[in-house]
């Protein structure tokens, strides 16, 4: 399946922390246009499994907060359905926040800069 549009080979936008990744998701899809260049309007976000993410045999604690340290590539996915303008179909996109990577933009689709 082609970059971005299933959960084997998702978007990465990691960030410093984990809120700036998600912000920057969302950022990133406010800047995703059709090739028509229509604008893609959220119906929906939900989690997913991550069908790469296996559980390490030792779970490493931050000592001030218990959150886990090994979560690369994160045990969870966002999947975005969204809507293009003036389209009835709509699109499904995986974005990986906790995983650092090159962002690329899927097949389709353009990132339209400010």
């Amino acid at each position: 399946m082609s970059y971005g549009y299933s959960a084997e080979n998702p978007v990465v936008i990691k960030n410093a922390d984990l809120n700036n990744s998600i912000g920057s998701s969302y950022y990133y899809l406010s800047r995703v246009r059709t090739d028509e260049g229509n604008k893609l309007k959220l119906i929906q976000r939900y989690s997913v499994e991550n069908p790469k993410y296996r559980k390490p045999g030792i779970t490493l604690r931050n000592m001030y907060t218990g959150v886990p340290l090994s979560y690369v590539p994160g045990p969870l996915l966002d999947c975005y359905i969204l809507k293009a303008e003036n389209e009835s179909d709509t699109i499904s996109i995986y974005i990986n926040p906790y995983l650092k990577g090159i962002v690329k933009v899927p097949n389709g689709l353009k990132f339209e800069k400010e």
